[in-house]
């Protein structure tokens, strides 16, 4: 209640955050419902904006438009079966067949509703956790925070899909790209072929807007010549009927909790959450041959999990420094920018800032309900711009953003390069979280790991007699080797049988 009271007090204070609340989230779904921008974007193109903020209102911005975007990638995904945001991909399998029956308005006041109550039930778990949490974890070593950050990198390579090595791969890059610069530990510059100008690092604001700015804008250019179609919703009702909730309670219920608890697995995010809470609604409902068909189960499965993922995803981030996903990855840099460390002294030094992030949190997810009900026709409008000159404006936010945090060319050619290296890996099907959390967390990693090594004398051994710190390095190698061992497995099988 300290850190409530606190937050509210701050923001009370400070009525410029109020309207920071409402432009953030109309901005985060409008970007996420107009396909191929992201909340991850918003975020990356909003933190050189909130330079001249203090903490709290740039966290209040940067926060609403996490929240807005998220949720704001049911409407395209409803409408036209083109998901605003990866994560609203599984949202399409039931939305878009009940928008075709010609339920369009009822699809988006279940999805909308959904979202609501994942984004509740997880603020409510960010409030009580995260505190406890920041406790414990106070009480952590070097080893205990160079098993956890090495957990988070292992645990986004299982979940690259059917190539691991391609993750492993884009791991390691990420890992070399994040060991540029300065040395933490001695002071020494290395990998930096006598550049002066990355001594201090790849500046993470230019990398981040690179690989998600600039590679989207390369691979959506492709398809600047499609033809979109045209969508049209009636009257929106700000609750949808009860009797098309019947059933949906237990779904709600699974997909806030699975939510919450992927979100705080580092950096496996919300398309996993939404994957997992659909699959076991299907399995446990009473009807499960209606999936796919417009069920409202099935909206509710992916909304209630998708925006549950937020709040999971702050606590590892405010309690930890570990990003949940890759928008709590950007988010980081926010924290940076303003000279701020999460983690758990974050709670100790700062229980104003937290406060406010635990407060916002909540106010925006009502915010985002009334607002993307009320403004539907808006935001639908928004998509209709066309990516010719979208996707140019895009860009010229990105050039001013990175130039204006250093004032230095150099890195608007690191913007450039990575993002043409960005465009690659997409093309030859490289997986990109593996590479941005090995550039976040590579540091970390590395850090701790060699200051436990030197705190010990070189004696690896004394890992066994730190429990927490081993159980996390063995499934660090569960989640490395399983999908290594299941694929083997697979080929022995397919030998066998033929």
């Amino acid at each position: 209640m300290e850190y409530l009271i606190a937050g509210i007090q701050t923001l009370l204070g400070d009525p410029f955050s109020w309207f920071l609340i409402l432009a953030g989230v109309f901005m985060g779904i409008v970007f996420g419902c107009i396909p191929g921008l992201t909340a991850t974007l918003g975020v990356i193109l909003m933190i050189p904006v909130t330079y001249t903020m203090t903490p709290v209102q740039g966290l209040t911005l940067l926060v609403s438009i996490y929240v807005g975007g998220i949720s704001g990638g049911l409407i395209t995904a409803i409408l036209i079966n083109i998901p605003g945001t990866p994560s609203s991909l599984v949202t399409t399998w039931d939305g878009y067949p009940m928008a075709k029956n010609g339920r369009p308005d009822l699809a988006l006041s279940i999805g909308v509703f959904a979202s609501l109550i994942g984004g509740l039930v997880s603020a409510a778990l960010l409030m009580f956790v995260a505190p406890q949490l920041s406790k414990i974890t106070l009480s952590f070593d070097s080893w205990e925070y160079f098993s956890l950050s090495f957990l988070g990198i292992s645990v986004v390579v299982s979940l690259t899909g059917k190539d691991t090595l391609k993750g492993i791969l884009a791991a390691i890059i990420g890992l070399i790209l994040g060991a540029v610069g300065t040395d933490s530990v001695t002071g020494l510059a290395r990998l930096t072929f006598g550049t002066w100008q990355i001594q201090a690092g790849i500046a993470s604001t230019a990398l981040m807007m690179a690989l998600f700015a600039v590679r989207e804008i390369f691979v959506q250019t492709s398809d600047l010549g499609q033809v979109r179609n045209k969508m049209e919703i009636k009257q929106l009702s700000f609750r949808p009927p009860l009797h098309m909730l019947k059933g949906c309670w237990l779904t709600m219920a699974i997909g806030s909790l699975v939510g919450t608890f992927i979100g705080f697995l580092p950096g496996v995010g919300q398309g996993t959450a939404a994957f997992i809470t659909y699959n076991q609604s299907k399995n446990l409902s009473k009807h499960p041959e209606a999936f796919g068909q417009g069920c409202p189960e099935g909206i509710v499965a992916s909304e209630s999990a998708n925006n549950a993922v937020n709040g999971g995803a702050l606590i590892p981030l405010l309690t930890l420094g570990i990003p949940g996903d890759m928008t709590t990855a950007a988010l980081i840099g926010g924290l940076m920018l303003h000279g701020l460390q999460p983690g758990p002294l974050l709670f100790r030094n700062q229980p104003d800032l937290v406060g406010a992030v635990m407060v916002v949190y909540l106010i925006t997810n009502l915010v985002m309900y009334l607002m993307e009900l009320g403004l539907m026709r808006v935001f639908i409008r928004a998509v209709d711009v066309p990516q010719s000159f979208l996707f140019p404006a895009i860009l010229l936010a990105c050039l001013l953003g990175v130039f204006s945090l250093n004032n230095r060319v150099f890195d608007l050619w690191v913007m450039a390069v990575f993002g043409i290296v960005g465009y690659l890996f997409t093309y030859c099907d490289f997986p990109m979280p593996p590479m941005i959390l090995g550039f976040i967390l590579g540091p970390t990693v590395e850090k701790y790991f060699r200051t436990a090594m030197i705190s010990s004398q070189g004696n690896f051994s004394v890992l066994l007699s730190r429990p927490v710190a081993f159980i996390f390095l063995l499934l660090s190698a569960v989640f490395i080797l399983w999908p290594i061992t299941k694929g083997v497995f697979s080929r022995y099988q397919a030998q066998k049988a033929s």
